[in-house]
Protein backbone atom coordinates (compact mmCIF):
# COMPACT_ATOMS: atom_id res chain seq x y z
CA UNK A 1 0.00 0.00 0.00
CA UNK A 2 2.96 2.33 0.36
CA UNK A 3 2.82 3.10 -3.36
CA UNK A 4 -0.57 4.72 -2.74
CA UNK A 5 0.98 7.16 -0.30
CA UNK A 6 3.35 8.54 -2.86
CA UNK A 7 2.39 6.72 -6.04
CA UNK A 8 -0.64 8.79 -6.96
CA UNK A 9 1.86 11.49 -7.79
CA UNK A 10 4.59 9.06 -8.93
CA UNK A 11 3.26 8.31 -12.38
CA UNK A 12 5.95 5.72 -13.28
CA UNK A 13 7.08 6.95 -16.66
CA UNK A 14 3.61 7.96 -17.83
CA UNK A 15 3.00 11.32 -19.48
CA UNK A 16 1.47 13.72 -16.99
CA UNK A 17 -0.23 16.89 -18.20
CA UNK A 18 -0.83 19.73 -15.74
CA UNK A 19 -3.80 21.69 -17.05
CA UNK A 20 -6.25 24.32 -15.90
CA UNK A 21 -9.96 23.92 -16.46
CA UNK A 22 -9.86 26.58 -19.21
CA UNK A 23 -7.13 24.64 -21.05
CA UNK A 24 -9.10 21.41 -20.74
CA UNK A 25 -12.23 22.97 -22.22
CA UNK A 26 -10.27 24.52 -25.09
CA UNK A 27 -8.80 21.12 -26.00
CA UNK A 28 -12.22 19.52 -25.66
CA UNK A 29 -13.69 21.80 -28.32
CA UNK A 30 -10.77 21.14 -30.68
CA UNK A 31 -10.15 17.41 -30.19
CA UNK A 32 -13.36 15.64 -29.18
CA UNK A 33 -14.13 13.05 -31.85
CA UNK A 34 -17.90 13.15 -31.46
CA UNK A 35 -17.97 16.91 -31.97
CA UNK A 36 -15.73 16.63 -35.01
CA UNK A 37 -17.95 13.89 -36.45
CA UNK A 38 -21.08 16.01 -35.97
CA UNK A 39 -19.40 18.95 -37.71
CA UNK A 40 -18.80 16.70 -40.71
CA UNK A 41 -22.47 15.72 -40.64
CA UNK A 42 -23.42 19.40 -40.82
CA UNK A 43 -21.10 19.89 -43.80
CA UNK A 44 -22.68 16.87 -45.50
CA UNK A 45 -26.15 18.39 -45.07
CA UNK A 46 -24.89 21.68 -46.49
CA UNK A 47 -23.68 19.81 -49.56
CA UNK A 48 -27.20 18.40 -49.96
CA UNK A 49 -28.56 21.95 -50.02
CA UNK A 50 -26.31 22.56 -53.02
CA UNK A 51 -27.62 19.37 -54.58
CA UNK A 52 -31.24 20.39 -53.98
CA UNK A 53 -30.70 23.63 -55.97
CA UNK A 54 -29.78 21.72 -59.14
CA UNK A 55 -32.26 21.15 -61.98
CA UNK A 56 -32.85 17.66 -63.39
CA UNK A 57 -30.52 16.84 -66.29
CA UNK A 58 -31.88 16.80 -69.85
CA UNK A 59 -32.10 13.40 -71.52
CA UNK A 60 -30.96 12.52 -75.06
CA UNK A 61 -32.26 9.38 -76.72
CA UNK A 62 -30.98 8.23 -80.16
CA UNK A 63 -32.59 5.15 -81.73
CA UNK A 64 -33.83 3.62 -85.01
CA UNK A 65 -30.25 3.08 -86.17
CA UNK A 66 -30.00 0.00 -88.39
CA UNK A 67 -26.25 -0.40 -88.56
CA UNK A 68 -26.33 -3.76 -90.35
CA UNK A 69 -27.97 -2.50 -93.54
CA UNK A 70 -25.44 -2.20 -96.37
CA UNK A 71 -25.29 1.23 -97.91
CA UNK A 72 -24.93 1.88 -101.63
CA UNK A 73 -21.94 4.13 -101.73
CA UNK A 74 -19.38 5.07 -104.38
CA UNK A 75 -16.58 3.85 -102.12
CA UNK A 76 -16.19 0.83 -99.88
CA UNK A 77 -16.54 2.61 -96.48
CA UNK A 78 -18.33 -0.17 -94.62
CA UNK A 79 -21.81 -0.10 -93.14
CA UNK A 80 -20.94 1.90 -90.03
CA UNK A 81 -19.81 4.89 -92.02
CA UNK A 82 -22.22 4.56 -94.91
CA UNK A 83 -25.40 3.88 -92.93
CA UNK A 84 -25.88 7.35 -91.42
CA UNK A 85 -26.02 8.88 -94.90
CA UNK A 86 -29.08 6.91 -96.10
CA UNK A 87 -30.52 4.82 -93.17
CA UNK A 88 -33.29 5.74 -90.75
CA UNK A 89 -32.36 7.49 -87.47
CA UNK A 90 -34.31 9.32 -84.77
CA UNK A 91 -33.36 11.35 -81.70
CA UNK A 92 -35.25 12.89 -78.79
CA UNK A 93 -34.02 15.59 -76.39
CA UNK A 94 -36.24 15.93 -73.32
CA UNK A 95 -36.23 18.08 -70.17
CA UNK A 96 -38.33 17.62 -67.02
CA UNK A 97 -39.82 20.85 -65.62
CA UNK A 98 -40.59 20.75 -61.89
CA UNK A 99 -43.95 22.26 -61.07
CA UNK A 100 -45.54 23.73 -57.93
CA UNK A 101 -42.16 25.09 -56.73
CA UNK A 102 -40.78 21.63 -55.96
CA UNK A 103 -37.17 22.70 -56.40
CA UNK A 104 -37.41 25.66 -54.02
CA UNK A 105 -39.36 23.61 -51.51
CA UNK A 106 -36.73 20.88 -51.76
CA UNK A 107 -34.09 23.50 -51.04
CA UNK A 108 -36.10 24.70 -48.03
CA UNK A 109 -36.29 21.11 -46.75
CA UNK A 110 -32.53 20.65 -47.16
CA UNK A 111 -31.87 23.93 -45.34
CA UNK A 112 -34.17 22.77 -42.53
CA UNK A 113 -32.11 19.58 -42.34
CA UNK A 114 -28.94 21.69 -41.90
CA UNK A 115 -30.53 23.61 -39.03
CA UNK A 116 -31.64 20.30 -37.56
CA UNK A 117 -28.06 18.99 -37.54
CA UNK A 118 -26.78 22.26 -36.10
CA UNK A 119 -29.27 21.86 -33.26
CA UNK A 120 -28.11 18.26 -32.83
CA UNK A 121 -24.54 19.60 -32.53
CA UNK A 122 -25.65 22.06 -29.84
CA UNK A 123 -27.34 19.27 -27.89
CA UNK A 124 -24.32 17.00 -28.23
CA UNK A 125 -22.08 19.81 -27.00
CA UNK A 126 -24.39 20.41 -24.03
CA UNK A 127 -24.32 16.74 -23.05
CA UNK A 128 -20.57 16.29 -23.48
CA UNK A 129 -19.70 19.56 -21.74
CA UNK A 130 -21.81 18.54 -18.75
CA UNK A 131 -20.01 15.19 -18.64
CA UNK A 132 -16.62 16.90 -19.02
CA UNK A 133 -17.17 19.40 -16.23
CA UNK A 134 -18.61 16.77 -13.92
CA UNK A 135 -15.47 14.67 -14.42
CA UNK A 136 -13.23 17.72 -13.95
CA UNK A 137 -14.85 18.76 -10.67
CA UNK A 138 -14.78 15.16 -9.44
CA UNK A 139 -11.09 14.93 -10.36
CA UNK A 140 -10.37 18.16 -8.47
CA UNK A 141 -12.20 16.77 -5.43
CA UNK A 142 -10.30 13.49 -5.65
CA UNK A 143 -6.94 15.24 -6.02
CA UNK A 144 -7.66 17.37 -2.96
CA UNK A 145 -8.73 14.38 -0.88
CA UNK A 146 -5.82 12.26 -2.09
CA UNK A 147 -3.48 14.92 -0.75
CA UNK A 148 -5.28 15.05 2.60
CA UNK A 149 -5.45 11.25 2.90
CA UNK A 150 -1.78 10.82 2.02
CA UNK A 151 -0.94 13.31 4.74
CA UNK A 152 -3.15 11.49 7.26
CA UNK A 153 -1.69 8.09 6.36
CA UNK A 154 1.84 9.47 6.80
CA UNK A 155 0.91 10.84 10.24
CA UNK A 156 -0.66 7.57 11.33
CA UNK A 157 2.27 5.60 9.94
CA UNK A 158 4.67 7.48 12.22
CA UNK A 159 2.30 7.26 15.14
CA UNK A 160 1.70 3.53 14.80
CA UNK A 161 5.46 2.90 14.54
CA UNK A 162 5.92 4.83 17.80
CA UNK A 163 3.06 2.98 19.50
CA UNK A 164 4.35 -0.37 18.26
CA UNK A 165 7.70 0.26 19.92
CA UNK A 166 6.03 1.49 23.13
CA UNK A 167 3.71 -1.52 23.14
CA UNK A 168 6.63 -3.90 22.80
CA UNK A 169 8.20 -2.19 25.81
CA UNK A 170 4.87 -2.49 27.71
CA UNK A 171 4.73 1.29 28.06
CA UNK A 172 1.28 1.55 26.41
CA UNK A 173 -1.55 -1.00 26.47
CA UNK A 174 -1.70 -3.34 23.46
CA UNK A 175 -5.36 -2.37 22.65
CA UNK A 176 -4.25 1.23 22.07
CA UNK A 177 -1.64 0.12 19.52
CA UNK A 178 -4.21 -2.13 17.83
CA UNK A 179 -6.66 0.78 17.68
CA UNK A 180 -4.04 2.94 15.95
CA UNK A 181 -3.30 0.09 13.54
CA UNK A 182 -7.02 -0.24 12.74
CA UNK A 183 -7.38 3.50 12.19
CA UNK A 184 -4.37 3.38 9.85
CA UNK A 185 -5.99 0.60 7.82
CA UNK A 186 -9.27 2.54 7.61
CA UNK A 187 -7.54 5.60 6.18
CA UNK A 188 -5.64 3.38 3.74
CA UNK A 189 -8.97 1.92 2.59
CA UNK A 190 -10.28 5.47 2.05
CA UNK A 191 -7.18 6.21 0.02
CA UNK A 192 -7.71 3.12 -2.15
CA UNK A 193 -11.36 3.98 -2.80
CA UNK A 194 -10.53 7.57 -3.63
CA UNK A 195 -7.77 6.48 -6.00
CA UNK A 196 -10.20 4.16 -7.77
CA UNK A 197 -12.61 7.06 -8.33
CA UNK A 198 -9.71 9.20 -9.51
CA UNK A 199 -8.85 6.56 -12.12
CA UNK A 200 -12.47 6.45 -13.33
CA UNK A 201 -12.45 10.21 -13.88
CA UNK A 202 -9.09 9.94 -15.65
CA UNK A 203 -10.66 7.42 -18.04
CA UNK A 204 -13.62 9.74 -18.73
CA UNK A 205 -11.38 12.71 -19.45
CA UNK A 206 -9.01 10.74 -21.69
CA UNK A 207 -11.91 9.71 -23.93
CA UNK A 208 -13.45 13.19 -24.01
CA UNK A 209 -10.15 14.97 -24.65
CA UNK A 210 -8.67 12.39 -27.03
CA UNK A 211 -5.56 11.56 -25.06
CA UNK A 212 -3.63 8.33 -25.37
CA UNK A 213 -4.25 5.60 -22.82
CA UNK A 214 -1.02 6.18 -20.88
CA UNK A 215 -1.59 9.93 -20.37
CA UNK A 216 -2.49 11.16 -16.90
CA UNK A 217 -4.10 14.52 -16.20
CA UNK A 218 -3.43 16.66 -13.19
CA UNK A 219 -5.97 19.49 -12.92
CA UNK A 220 -5.13 22.74 -11.18
CA UNK A 221 -7.19 22.76 -7.95
CA UNK A 222 -6.60 26.44 -7.20
CA UNK A 223 -9.85 27.92 -6.01
CA UNK A 224 -11.62 24.59 -5.60
CA UNK A 225 -12.00 24.98 -1.82
CA UNK A 226 -13.08 28.57 -1.48
CA UNK A 227 -16.23 30.58 -1.08
CA UNK A 228 -18.11 30.98 -4.36
CA UNK A 229 -21.30 32.51 -3.16
CA UNK A 230 -22.26 34.81 -5.98
CA UNK A 231 -25.97 35.38 -6.11
CA UNK A 232 -27.74 32.95 -8.40
CA UNK A 233 -29.51 34.43 -11.40
CA UNK A 234 -33.19 35.06 -11.02
CA UNK A 235 -35.31 32.05 -11.87
CA UNK A 236 -37.44 33.95 -14.39
CA UNK A 237 -34.27 35.07 -16.21
CA UNK A 238 -33.05 31.49 -16.41
CA UNK A 239 -36.37 30.26 -17.76
CA UNK A 240 -36.09 32.72 -20.64
CA UNK A 241 -32.91 30.93 -21.76
CA UNK A 242 -34.61 27.55 -22.11
CA UNK A 243 -35.57 28.19 -25.73
CA UNK A 244 -31.89 28.17 -26.72
CA UNK A 245 -31.19 24.87 -24.96
CA UNK A 246 -29.91 22.12 -27.26
CA UNK A 247 -32.69 19.55 -26.90
CA UNK A 248 -35.42 22.23 -27.05
CA UNK A 249 -33.82 23.71 -30.13
CA UNK A 250 -33.53 20.22 -31.65
CA UNK A 251 -37.21 19.51 -31.02
CA UNK A 252 -38.17 22.89 -32.49
CA UNK A 253 -36.06 22.38 -35.61
CA UNK A 254 -37.51 18.88 -35.99
CA UNK A 255 -40.96 20.46 -36.06
CA UNK A 256 -39.81 22.99 -38.67
CA UNK A 257 -38.33 20.17 -40.72
CA UNK A 258 -41.63 18.27 -40.67
CA UNK A 259 -43.50 21.42 -41.74
CA UNK A 260 -41.12 21.82 -44.70
CA UNK A 261 -41.56 18.12 -45.51
CA UNK A 262 -45.37 18.55 -45.51
CA UNK A 263 -45.07 21.52 -47.87
CA UNK A 264 -42.96 19.46 -50.27
CA UNK A 265 -45.34 16.48 -50.10
CA UNK A 266 -48.25 18.76 -51.05
CA UNK A 267 -46.25 19.99 -54.04
CA UNK A 268 -45.57 16.39 -55.06
CA UNK A 269 -49.30 16.00 -55.74
CA UNK A 270 -48.83 18.15 -58.86
CA UNK A 271 -47.35 16.23 -61.81
CA UNK A 272 -44.11 17.35 -63.39
CA UNK A 273 -44.08 18.17 -67.13
CA UNK A 274 -41.55 16.71 -69.54
CA UNK A 275 -41.04 18.64 -72.79
CA UNK A 276 -39.09 17.20 -75.70
CA UNK A 277 -37.75 17.98 -79.15
CA UNK A 278 -37.58 15.11 -81.69
CA UNK A 279 -35.77 14.56 -84.97
CA UNK A 280 -36.55 11.69 -87.37
CA UNK A 281 -34.98 10.84 -90.73
CA UNK A 282 -36.73 8.45 -93.07
CA UNK A 283 -39.31 7.67 -90.39
CA UNK A 284 -42.15 9.83 -91.58
CA UNK A 285 -43.59 11.43 -94.68
CA UNK A 286 -40.57 13.72 -94.97
CA UNK A 287 -36.91 12.90 -95.18
CA UNK A 288 -35.94 15.08 -92.17
CA UNK A 289 -38.77 15.58 -89.71
CA UNK A 290 -38.64 17.79 -86.57
CA UNK A 291 -41.27 17.88 -83.80
CA UNK A 292 -41.98 18.99 -80.24
CA UNK A 293 -44.07 17.37 -77.51
CA UNK A 294 -44.70 17.07 -73.82
CA UNK A 295 -45.66 14.39 -71.31
CA UNK A 296 -47.11 14.40 -67.82
CA UNK A 297 -48.69 11.76 -65.57
CA UNK A 298 -52.41 12.22 -65.02
CA UNK A 299 -53.19 12.43 -61.28
CA UNK A 300 -56.23 10.19 -61.48
CA UNK A 301 -55.47 7.60 -58.80
CA UNK A 302 -52.31 8.73 -57.01
CA UNK A 303 -52.32 12.31 -55.77
CA UNK A 304 -49.81 11.61 -52.96
CA UNK A 305 -52.67 11.40 -50.46
CA UNK A 306 -50.97 8.92 -48.13
CA UNK A 307 -47.70 10.79 -47.86
CA UNK A 308 -49.49 14.07 -47.26
CA UNK A 309 -51.59 12.52 -44.47
CA UNK A 310 -48.47 10.99 -42.90
CA UNK A 311 -46.63 14.31 -43.11
CA UNK A 312 -49.52 16.10 -41.35
CA UNK A 313 -49.43 13.58 -38.52
CA UNK A 314 -45.66 13.96 -38.19
CA UNK A 315 -46.09 17.74 -37.92
CA UNK A 316 -48.57 17.28 -35.07
CA UNK A 317 -46.34 14.66 -33.41
CA UNK A 318 -43.25 16.91 -33.59
CA UNK A 319 -45.22 19.82 -32.11
CA UNK A 320 -46.23 17.69 -29.11
CA UNK A 321 -42.66 16.46 -28.71
CA UNK A 322 -41.41 20.05 -28.74
CA UNK A 323 -43.91 21.11 -26.07
CA UNK A 324 -42.98 18.13 -23.87
CA UNK A 325 -39.26 18.79 -24.28
CA UNK A 326 -39.71 22.42 -23.32
CA UNK A 327 -41.77 21.44 -20.27
CA UNK A 328 -39.04 19.04 -19.10
CA UNK A 329 -36.38 21.71 -19.67
CA UNK A 330 -38.23 24.29 -17.58
CA UNK A 331 -38.69 21.78 -14.76
CA UNK A 332 -34.98 20.92 -14.83
CA UNK A 333 -34.07 24.62 -14.62
CA UNK A 334 -36.27 25.04 -11.54
CA UNK A 335 -34.76 21.96 -9.88
CA UNK A 336 -31.16 23.01 -10.61
CA UNK A 337 -31.80 26.57 -9.41
CA UNK A 338 -33.29 25.39 -6.12
CA UNK A 339 -30.39 23.02 -5.51
CA UNK A 340 -27.87 25.79 -6.12
CA UNK A 341 -29.67 28.22 -3.80
CA UNK A 342 -29.83 25.58 -1.04
CA UNK A 343 -26.12 24.79 -1.35
CA UNK A 344 -25.16 28.46 -1.30
CA UNK A 345 -27.22 28.96 1.85
CA UNK A 346 -25.40 26.03 3.45
CA UNK A 347 -21.98 27.39 2.47
CA UNK A 348 -22.74 30.81 3.93
CA UNK A 349 -22.87 29.14 7.34
CA UNK A 350 -19.60 27.23 6.82
CA UNK A 351 -16.29 28.30 8.35
CA UNK A 352 -13.82 28.08 5.48
CA UNK A 353 -10.79 28.15 7.80
CA UNK A 354 -12.04 25.17 9.81
CA UNK A 355 -9.98 22.58 7.94
CA UNK A 356 -6.73 24.54 8.41
CA UNK A 357 -7.43 24.91 12.13
CA UNK A 358 -8.14 21.19 12.40
CA UNK A 359 -4.80 20.45 10.74
CA UNK A 360 -2.99 22.64 13.26
CA UNK A 361 -4.95 21.17 16.15
CA UNK A 362 -4.10 17.63 15.07
CA UNK A 363 -0.39 18.32 15.46
CA UNK A 364 -1.02 19.72 18.95
CA UNK A 365 -3.23 16.74 19.85
CA UNK A 366 -0.58 14.30 18.66
CA UNK A 367 2.13 16.05 20.67
CA UNK A 368 -0.05 16.05 23.79
CA UNK A 369 -0.88 12.38 23.24
CA UNK A 370 2.76 11.41 23.11
CA UNK A 371 3.43 13.56 26.17
CA UNK A 372 0.60 11.87 28.03
CA UNK A 373 -1.40 15.06 28.56
CA UNK A 374 -4.56 13.77 26.77
CA UNK A 375 -6.13 10.34 26.59
CA UNK A 376 -5.70 8.01 23.65
CA UNK A 377 -9.46 7.91 23.01
CA UNK A 378 -9.60 11.71 22.85
CA UNK A 379 -6.96 11.74 20.10
CA UNK A 380 -8.65 8.97 18.13
CA UNK A 381 -12.00 10.71 18.34
CA UNK A 382 -10.43 14.00 17.20
CA UNK A 383 -8.58 12.35 14.30
CA UNK A 384 -11.74 10.67 13.02
CA UNK A 385 -13.60 13.97 13.14
CA UNK A 386 -10.68 15.57 11.23
CA UNK A 387 -10.87 12.81 8.63
CA UNK A 388 -14.65 13.18 8.24
CA UNK A 389 -14.43 16.97 8.05
CA UNK A 390 -11.98 16.92 5.13
CA UNK A 391 -14.25 14.60 3.14
CA UNK A 392 -17.38 16.62 3.92
CA UNK A 393 -15.78 19.93 2.94
CA UNK A 394 -14.44 18.52 -0.33
CA UNK A 395 -17.80 16.90 -1.11
CA UNK A 396 -19.70 20.11 -0.31
CA UNK A 397 -17.60 22.21 -2.67
CA UNK A 398 -17.80 19.51 -5.31
CA UNK A 399 -21.59 19.63 -5.00
CA UNK A 400 -21.48 23.43 -5.33
CA UNK A 401 -19.44 23.24 -8.54
CA UNK A 402 -21.69 20.47 -9.80
CA UNK A 403 -24.80 22.52 -8.98
CA UNK A 404 -23.40 25.37 -11.06
CA UNK A 405 -22.70 22.81 -13.78
CA UNK A 406 -26.33 21.67 -13.50
CA UNK A 407 -27.51 25.24 -14.04
CA UNK A 408 -25.44 25.54 -17.22
CA UNK A 409 -26.70 22.15 -18.37
CA UNK A 410 -30.33 22.99 -17.60
CA UNK A 411 -30.37 26.30 -19.48
CA UNK A 412 -28.14 24.93 -22.23
CA UNK A 413 -25.62 27.75 -22.11
CA UNK A 414 -22.01 28.06 -21.01
CA UNK A 415 -21.98 29.66 -17.58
Amino acid sequence: MRWLLWGVGLLWGQDTLHLTIAQVEARFLQKNLLLLAQKLRIQAEQALVWQARLWPNPQLVVDQMDVFTQAEASFDAGPFLAAPRINQISATLSQTLLTAGKRLKGVALAEASVRLQEAAFAELLRQLRYQLRGALYALQRDQFLLGVLREQVALLDRLRARYKALSQQALVPLPEYLRIENLYLQVQADLRDRYRQWEENQHTLRTLLRFSGDTLLWIDTTGFIQAQLNEALRLDSLLLLVEKRGDVRLARETHHYQVAALTLEKAMAFPDVTVDVTYDRLGGYRLNQWGVGFALPLPVFNRNQGRIAAARLLVEQSQLTYEQTRLIAESEVVRAWRQLVALQAQLREMDFALLARYRQAEAAYRENLLAGRISFLAYVDFFQSYRDLAQKIAETFYLLHQAQNEIGYAVGMDR
